[in-house]
């Protein structure tokens, strides 16, 4: 099926959707200027334990271990080292984290604190990917989706390219559906890509099969589409940039019919 033959309901299924989870999912992992103004450049030239390259950490919180985001950092000889963290849940910032409260996200996958992974190549990933679209679609009562290798291969060289060339658009002429997804400085597990395209339905209004002005909602519709029977996923990176790609067959978002 021809791209031109479907639409994210008011927007062409090319170019807007992408602009907008593109600009929203942008985020400077870079030392904030509040954070380290008080120290001298010798200082400052001591090298983080945990690097902002986008990279999650887990962050002791009231008591319970928290995914995270480094975004700032400082040190001095009295304090050490100390992070402005973002935290993922709820996306609230705090700043003064000690080094004795966070965990590498490899510390944490190995003492059970974490089970997210942030990548397809496992099993576990594959089954979050899959696990995270049935989420949504068992709240609309339709049936599950199951993992296509065919369809991840498939997006998996869209998504390579789109790294290589730095771009961000959706293959056009494609027989399958597609959603987007695009992050900077910053690594996302295959729940929160799902997440994100999901959260679309505070934007979706379903008797009258569309979206509020201004708004995308048709990643989210992709993603609960009825005859939609098999879901394959793809993920590069360059620098730190990232590209997912999720391709769906029977393919869904058909102008005029709502998606269950």
């Amino acid at each position: 099926m021809s791209a031109r033959n479907k639409v994210l309901f008011g927007a062409i299924a090319l170019g807007s959707a992408a602009i907008a989870l593109s600009f929203a999912q942008t985020l400077r992992a870079i030392p904030s200027t509040e954070e380290v103004k008080s120290y001298s450049p010798m200082q400052l030239a001591q090298a983080p334990t945990f690097p902002l390259d986008g990279t999650p950490i887990y962050v002791l919180r009231n008591g319970t271990w928290q995914e995270a985001l480094p975004i700032g950092w400082g040190w001095n000889s009295n304090e050490g080292e100390k992070y402005t963290v973002r935290y993922a849940d709820d996306n609230s910032t705090e700043r003064g984290v000690t080094v004795d409260r966070i965990r590498t996200l490899a510390q944490a996958q190995q003492s059970g604190v974490a089970t997210n992974v942030y990548d397809l190549s496992s099993q576990a990933g594959i089954d979050q990917m899959v696990d995270a679209h049935n989420q949504w679609r068992s709240q609309v009562g339709v049936g599950p989706l199951r993992w296509s290798p065919q369809l991840a291969n498939y997006a998996q060289s869209w998504a390579d390219r789109l790294a290589q060339n730095n771009s961000f658009e959706h293959r056009q002429d494609s027989p399958y559906g597609e959603n987007l997804a695009s992050s900077t400085g910053r690594q996302m597990s295959p729940a929160r890509v799902v997440e994100m395209w999901g959260n679309e339905i505070q934007d979706y209004n379903y008797a009258s099969n569309s979206c509020a002005p201004g708004k995308v909602c048709g990643h989210y519709t992709q993603v609960v589409w009825k005859s939609t029977t098999e879901v394959g996923c793809g993920v590069a990176r360059s620098g730190n940039r990232e590209v997912w790609v999720c391709n769906y067959n029977p393919p869904g978002n058909f102008i005029g019919q709502k998606p269950y």
